[in-house]
C-alpha cells in the first residue's frame, strides 16, 4: 500500500514525522509522503529517520490556492525542501497566518472566550498554529463539544470568516513547486465544488501552469467520484495519486493511513500508481 497525503505535528497532524514513518512501517506501506500544510519543518527529520528502513519516503507539502469557490489545495511531491524560493514563499504564508491568528484571538476574546496564543502554541508544539489547534483548546475548555462546532458556529460565520489568510494563486504555487523540483498534484478535486465540465476546464487551466497529476483516490471522495476523476486524469494525461489525508485519531478519527474511511481508498493498482509516479519523476523533472 501507499499513501501520498499525510500530516504530522509539523502542521496540524497528531504524530511526529518519526511516529508517522513508524505507523507506515507497521502497516507495511511501500511508500509514504508527508505533506504538511504550508511547512517543510518535518521533512528533514523524516528523511533522516526513514533512511535504511524498508519504505520509500517522499518529501511533500500541501498549499492552498486562492479561488472564488470551494477550496483548492495543491500537493507538491518529491520537493527539494531546502529550495530558497519555496522557503521564502512559506515564510510569507507563516507571517500571514500569525497575523490572522492574532485577529482570531482578539475576536474570540471579544466574544468572552478566554484563549491565548501561548495556549495554542503549547497545543501545536510551538510551530504551526491553525484552526484545528483552536478547536483543541476549545474542546479542552468545554467551550464546544465537537471539533465541527468551532467551524460551524464561528470560523464559517462573520466576523471570523472575513479574516482572510495570506494567499497565492494556483499558478504561483504550481510554479514554485515545479521550481523546487517537485511534482504538482491537485488534491481532493471534489473540494472545488465544481460540476464536471467546469472542473475539467479548471484542470486544463492548471495544466497550462504545469499541473502534473490528480489525487483521484482520497478519503472524502465517493467511489463514483474516484472513477470519474481517474477517467478525467487519463483523458488529460495526468498522473494519478492516492492519499488518505491522514491527521490522527482525534482530528480525523474516521481516516486511517493508507486505508481512508473504512478502506475506501484501498486499490489493487497502488503498485502501478507508484511505478508511474516514479517514472514520471525520472523522465520529466531535472
Amino acid at each position: 500500500m501507499i499513501d501520498l497525503h499525510a500530516h504530522t505535528t509539523a502542521s496540524d497532524g497528531e504524530k511526529t514525522p518519526e511516529e508517522l514513518i513508524d505507523l507506515a512501517l507497521n502497516k507495511k506501506l511501500s511508500a509514504v509522503a508527508i505533506t504538511d500544510h504550508d511547512t517543510v519543518n518535518g521533512l528533514k527529520s523524516a528523511f533522516e529517520y526513514a533512511k535504511n528502513k524498508n519504505i520509500m519516503f517522499i518529501p511533500g507539502i500541501e498549499l492552498e490556492a486562492d479561488v472564488d469557490k470551494g477550496q483548492m489545495h495543491i500537493l507538491g511531491l518529491f520537493i527539494d525542501f531546502k529550495n530558497k524560493e519555496l522557503n521564502d514563499l512559506l515564510e510569507k504564508i507563516k507571517q500571514g497566518r500569525k497575523n490572522r491568528n492574532n485577529l482570531f484571538i482578539k475576536e474570540f476574546n471579544k466574544m468572552g472566550f478566554d484563549i491565548t496564543l501561548e495556549e495554542l502554541q503549547k497545543i501545536s508544539g510551538g510551530k504551526y498554529v491553525g484552526k484545528p489547534h483552536f478547536a483543541k483548546v476549545f474542546l479542552q475548555k468545554n467551550y464546544i463539544h465537537s471539533k465541527s462546532e468551532i467551524f460551524d458556529n464561528y470560523f464559517n460565520k462573520p466576523p471570523l470568516n472575513t479574516i482572510k489568510k495570506t494567499s497565492f494563486t494556483a499558478e504561483q504555487l504550481i510554479k514554485v513547486i515545479k521550481r523546487s523540483n517537485g511534482i504538482a498534484i491537485l488534491a481532493h478535486p471534489q473540494s472545488l465544488k465544481l460540476k464536471d465540465n467546469d472542473l475539467e476546464n479548471k484542470i486544463r487551466e492548471l495544466i497550462s501552469y504545469g499541473l502534473d497529476g490528480l489525487e483521484c483516490y482520497h478519503s472524502n471522495q465517493t467511489p463514483e467520484q474516484m472513477l470519474r476523476y481517474k477517467a478525467l486524469a487519463n483523458k488529460l494525461n495526468l498522473i494519478i495519486t492516492k492519499g488518505s489525508d491522514y491527521h490522527g485519531s482525534i482530528t480525523k478519527p474516521e481516516v486511517e493511513l493508507a486505508i481512508g474511511k473504512n478502506g475506501n481508498i484501498v486499490s489493487d493498482e497502488e503498485g502501478e500508481i507508484l511505478k508511474k509516479l516514479l517514472n514520471y519523476k525520472k523522465f520529466t523533472i531535472n
